[in-house]
Parts: structure tokens; C-alpha cells; sequence
């Protein structure tokens, strides 16, 4: 896979970056995804990561090591799942949190809620707020905590992996629909402004509820069949195809269902914003580029 060598390698060589390269105290200043400028008067040497994403970005950035707790479900890479948990979402151990010692917080803006963030806000610690809308932004965000970090770029491979692979799927005209669906019951989708979007706008793809309303909106059959989509990926709980994809066959009308283009995906691949999106992206393209061989009807938005 395009990645998996090397996040193994940024893991590996993340405790030799921070010994071998100067861990200088010199002042770092960053913009987050909310705009406002992080500080810090030394580079980060405890960090605590509020959300998965940002764990496995922090991994990523040769600062696992750095890393003194996280949230639960921070399951990448392996020893993500060894770090100490201070809660999750709405049910943060603050007590627990105080007593790390931390001199940087990572934070995702929509993983966090209003309560939570004002609390964190009281502890007078630096925060940074992770809200990646573009697979730019989540490079941008690796580059940022290498910053923070006071580690070396030109180490960091993965950034270099961001640049070959966005110049390799420019965003271009969607030539071809598609349906996302993330669960089943009720059935469920994301809308245009999910980072997913960004995804299908690198394979000629258009998501067929990208103007829904909210970001998960829920839907029933009737709309999906009157949506025809060339194309149904579906996500369900990991690697394993969900049962109920099974489901569309019996709707013969979907352009999707009639070409057999409907599949299944990891949603770690589509749904976390971090470099395995990489991933997803390509296997994402190629089934577009196979849509149009196999399906003549495949339609422009």
C-alpha cells in the first residue's frame, strides 16, 4: 500500500529524530484550522492528543514518542493502543489531564464539545485545533506538528508522499456520480462538506447528497434510487465488507447495482484525515476510471 512503509518508518525513527536532531528552545508560531496562531516558547515535548486522527498524524510526524496521552478509539499505529486515555468525546478526565504536565494540546475542532473546549481553554496550556477539510490541510497539519515538534521537515517523509500523490489526482470534472453510504440502519451519508468530497473531486466523481443539508444526513432507499448513482461505496466498522451491501442488489434500476459497482471500503481509508487517506483515494480512482468501460450510462452531474 502506498503508505504502510512508511508510517512504519516514521514510527521507527521517531525517537531517533527527537535524540539525533536539536531539541533547541527557540519560539514556534503556527496558524490552526481555526485561523488563530498557536505559540509556543519551546518546542512541544508533551503532547496530548484529543483525537485519533491527530494521534496517528502526531505518529506520522516523528512525534509519536512525544505523545503522553490520547482519547479513546486512537487505535494507529500499533503503539497508539499503548498510550494512556484521558476520556473521549464530552467525557474528558480534566483531573487526569493536569496531572500529564503538557505543554501542547491537539484538538479536533468538530470531535470536541463547546463545554470541553472552554475547560481546556481555563488550563492556560497551548492548543492546537485540527480541522482538516482537504488532504492539503492534512498535510499542512503534519507539517505543522513537525514544527512544533522543532523537527527537521526534509526527515519527514510523508510530506514528500502528500506532494508525488496530490500532483499524481488533481481535482477535475466529475464525470460520473457517486453515493457514499457509512451505515445502514438507517442508512447514512456525508455530505460536500466532509473531507470525502475532496476525495471524489481527485477521481471525477460528484456525491450525489453533497448539497444535504447536515453532514450525516439520513436518508431512505427512494432517494438513493432516485440519486442513480454510478457508483456505491459503502463503509461499514473495518476491513470487513458490510452485510448489508448486500441489500442493493435487489434495486436493479441503480446504475451502480446494474454495473456491479458497488463496494466496500475501510472507512479508515476514507473517513480519518490522516495519510491513509492516501489509500483510500487511490482505490477510490481506480474504481472511477473502471466505471466508464463498464458502464456506458455513467453520467456527468
Amino acid at each position: 500500500m502506498i503508505l504502510r512503509s512508511l508510517m512504519t518508518a516514521a514510527v521507527t525513527a521517531a525517537c531517533c529524530l527527537s535524540l539525533t536532531l536539536p531539541s533547541a528552545y527557540a519560539r514556534v508560531e503556527v496558524t490552526d484550522d481555526t485561523g488563530l496562531v498557536v505559540v509556543l516558547e519551546q518546542h512541544a515535548q508533551r503532547i496530548v492528543s484529543l483525537s485519533p486522527h491527530i494521534t496517528e498524524n502526531l505518529f506520522a510526524a516523528g512525534l509519536g514518542d512525544r505523545i503522553v496521552a490520547t482519547v479513546a478509539h486512537a487505535d494507529y499505529p500499533e503503539q497508539a493502543k499503548a498510550l494512556p486515555r484521558v476520556g473521549g468525546y464530552n467525557n474528558l478526565n480534566l483531573e487526569a489531564l493536569i496531572q500529564l504536565q503538557a505543554d501542547l494540546i491537539i484538538t479536533w475542532g468538530s470531535g470536541i464539545s463547546y463545554e470541553s473546549k472552554a475547560k481546556l481553554d481555563a488550563l492556560g496550556i497551548p492548543i492546537y485545533v485540527s480541522e482538516p477539510k482537504t488532504l492539503e490541510d492534512i498535510q499542512d497539519n503534519i507539517n505543522d506538528f513537525v514544527k512544533l515538534g522543532g523537527l527537521a521537515e526534509q526527515e519527514v517523509s510523508v510530506l514528500y508522499t502528500f506532494d508525488r500523490v496530490l500532483a499524481e489526482f488533481p481535482r477535475r470534472k466529475a464525470t460520473a456520480t457517486v453515493f457514499y453510504q457509512i451505515w445502514n440502519d438507517p442508512i447514512q451519508t456525508l455530505n460536500g462538506l466532509h473531507i470525502v468530497n475532496d476525495v471524489f473531486s481527485r477521481c471525477g466523481l460528484y456525491n450525489v447528497f453533497a448539497e444535504a443539508p447536515s453532514v450525516a444526513p439520513t436518508l431512505n432507499v427512494e432517494s438513493i434510487i432516485a440519486a442513480n448513482p454510478d457508483l456505491i461505496v459503502a463503509s461499514g466498522l473495518g476491513n470487513e465488507r458490510p452485510a448489508w451491501l448486500e441489500r442493493w442488489s435487489h434495486y436493479r434500476s441503480i446504475n451502480a447495482v446494474k454495473h456491479n459497482a458497488v463496494h466496500a471500503l475501510n472507512p479508515d481509508l476514507m473517513q480519518r484525515p490522516t495519510p491513509r487517506l492516501l489509500e483510500g483515494l487511490a482505490q477510490i480512482c481506480a474504481w472511477s476510471s473502471q466505471l466508464h468501460k463498464s458502464n456506458p450510462d455513467a453520467h456527468s452531474p
